[in-house]
């Protein structure tokens, strides 16, 4: 093979007065980490600082608010507090230390927020139009409010440059209010605010002009754009204008991004979006600026970023929530590392369940917990024995072997990964399967002693002589109490997805969960006629609102058929028979039947090991079934303290 290196993107690169050490850019993102008061946590300075290490050329911190009746909750960044500068100063000067620059992304939700309404006032917006994903009541922006927020506006960038920021992001995207005043989705103004395009601009290019010359000409101005709202809002020529009206404006680099609430996906992309998509935006956005470009869009393989930069497509790539995921992206990319290099997946649990208690990550258990979790050399080496190839397994070995113990995992089938191997099946989600190659490439080269084709039995774990046994042994189907009688053929979801089993033209799912749904969705491509029965009034319950829709198109696109609050009693003869609402009712014309009712913890070695008197240790689904960051949560929590 090939050696491939990645050399433009490690090139120095200015904006305006400032040099970047290289062209990657850390984006935005919300973390819901800050305290409850909207102050900058100890928690979140530690998350940004570990990003700075990873070797990033530049860190975008997410949005900050200049006004409190803008924030998402209790838990965003408020900057309109010049008491609270000492945390601010303490977040630049982590960032710093590892010669990373370092800004900050200030802006207002508008209407998308329900939080005004928590602090007794209303949503404000350029007009009184509600978000169709909120809902919330919206009041008309007046003059008097367009003066008080572009003062505030100016505090909070006064704030920040006295912190120590080498830039400013205006935040013109996602539809929230800056952005509302831009597309004529949001503003219907009749005066000089709304109506055409020059009307349009005018509160964007007044923000910029009154930053402008607020920061001069030693901080850089950087201004986030979406290139388009593809719901009623606009594309990407109009896009360009824009673009070229805030460079004039004094604007030193565009951002590029797109979509809003409203396009979902544009703006919070899943796997359902395929990687690098904004790319081609970015580059039409800068043929029409002399300005510098940065092109983001699930930029995660450093491939792409590479290939994007070499062919002058963009000026700097943004790898955002590939640096949750992996927070040394750039280090092990300039390293010619990319087998060890966690790759975002796209799952979106990062955006859905920050709320209750900040960011999280499918692949990476250590964020949100980073000056909590800190991995150190045991004065008390162990001899540990880990038990099952699974992401729980891999990730409690490496986290043992990174400590010093001597760590040997077995895996009783022929290949490493466990459940992920059935996720990585379904239709689009095949990128969950690279956390195996990599936790098994890390935990490797970390000294584990990996052994594919081994069961564990008691009596060799016996003789092993370990002083630690962690199980995480998976999960296996469950099979319910239905009869099946002749004529019908029966499987299960998992059996199907991994080729072991396949049924006839005419299956029914028993279980409309997210295996049953997705094993649907896998089938429909192979022309087969499908009906999933759900016991629950809906279907797909443990998938995100956003995955699942997409999930719903999909599977109405291929004509399957969903019955909720139908529970099946017995199955015979081409024929089912099921509860609705009370009563008996009866589909009619299957000849396959494929069980996804859920899965069940394997415990039986436990329970052996527990008969001869050896303890051990249950993590991932073998302690409690759950999904992939619950594992892996599990393992970090079990290896950490041996």
């Amino acid at each position: 093979m090939v050696f491939f290196t990645c050399k433009k993107i490690f090139e120095p690169i200015k904006i305006g007065a400032i040099e970047l050490k290289n062209k990657i850019v850390m984006g935005p993102m919300g973390t819901s980490l800050a305290n409850n008061d909207n102050s900058l946590s100890d928690r979140q300075i530690a998350y940004y600082e570990r990003r700075a290490k990873g070797g990033v050329g530049m860190i975008i911190i997410e949005h900050a608010y200049p006004q409190k009746n803008g924030c998402k909750s209790e838990k965003s960044l408020g900057i309109w507090d010049k008491n609270l500068l000492y945390q601010w100063e303490k977040l630049t000067s982590a960032i710093h230390g590892y010669g990373c620059k370092v800004a900050i992304e200030i802006g207002h939700l508008g209407r998308c927020t329900d939080f005004s309404r928590l602090q007794g006032d209303m949503a404000i917006a350029p007009s009184p139009i509600r978000c169709r994903v909120m809902k919330e009541p919206v009041r008309e922006t007046t003059i008097e409010d367009i003066n008080r927020y572009q003062q505030d506006y100016l505090r909070a960038v006064r704030i920040a440059i006295k912190a120590g920021f080498d830039a400013i992001e205006l935040h013109f995207a996602n539809g929230y209010f800056l952005a509302e005043w831009i597309s004529g989705r949001t503003n219907r103004r009749t005066d000089i605010y709304g109506g055409n395009l020059e009307n349009r601009l005018r509160m964007a290019l007044e923000i910029t002009e009154l930053v402008r010359a607020e920061i001069g000409a030693n901080v850089a101005l950087l201004a986030r754009m979406a290139s388009r709202e593809i719901n009623g809002g606009r594309f990407i020529e109009e896009s360009r204008l824009i673009a070229k009206a805030l460079e004039d404006a004094g604007v030193d680099a565009i951002d590029v991004n797109a979509g809003s609430l409203e396009e979902y996906d544009w703006e919070f992309p899943s796997y359902y979006m395929p990687q690098g998509y904004l790319i081609e935006d970015a580059e039409k956005i800068k043929r029409s600026v002399n300005i510098l470009v940065i092109g983001s869009g699930r930029i995660v393989e450093p491939r792409m970023a590479e290939q994007a930069i070499s062919d002058g497509r963009i000026d700097m790539v943004g790898i955002n929530r590939a640096l949750i995921a992996e927070p040394d992206w750039p280090n092990k990319t300039m390293e010619g590392k990319f087998g060890q290099i966690r790759r975002c997946i796209a799952c979106t649990r990062c955006i859905h369940e920050k709320e209750s208690d900040g960011i999280i990550c499918s692949v990476n258990p250590f964020v949100g917990h980073e000056g909590d979790w800190v991995l150190k050399k045991t004065d008390q080496l162990k001899n540990i024995l880990i038990v099952g190839g699974g992401p729980a397994g891999l990730q409690a070995s490496l986290i043992a072997a990174l400590q010093g113990h001597k760590v040997t995992l077995t895996e009783k089938s022929e290949y490493l990964g466990g459940m992920i191997r059935v996720a990585a099946m379904a239709p689009l989600k095949w990128e969950i399967g690279g956390i195996v190659t990599t936790l098994a490439e890390l935990a490797f080269e970390a000294g584990v002693d990996i052994r594919t084709n081994h069961e564990a039995t008691p009596e060799w774990i016996k003789n092993g002589g370990y002083d630690e046994v962690i199980l995480a042994c998976g999960s296996s189907p469950i099979r319910p109490n239905i009869e099946v009688a002749d004529g019908v053929s029966e499987s299960n979801a998992i059996d199907v997805m991994m080729g072991l089993r396949w049924p006839g033209q005419r299956v029914a799912i028993i279980g409309g969960g997210m295996i049953g749904c997705e094993c649907a969705e896998y089938l429909v491509p192979f022309g087969k006629n499908v009906i999933i029965f759900e016991k629950f009034d809906e279907v797909a319950r443990d998938m995100s609102w956003n995955l699942r829709q997409n999930l719903f198109s999909r599977l109405k696109s291929g004509h399957v058929k969903i019955k909720t609050g139908a529970e099946v009693s017995y199955i015979s003869s081409g024929k089912i028979v099921y509860k609705k609402s009370n009563y008996e009712r009866l589909a009619e014309g299957v000849d396959s039947v494929i069980f996804a009712v859920g899965l069940m913890a394997n415990k039986q070695l436990k329970k052996s090991l527990d008969e001869i008197g050896i303890a051990s240790i249950e993590i991932g689904d073998s302690n409690e079934v759950g999904r992939l960051r619950e594992a892996m949560i599990d393992a970090v929590k079990a290896a950490i303290d041996l």
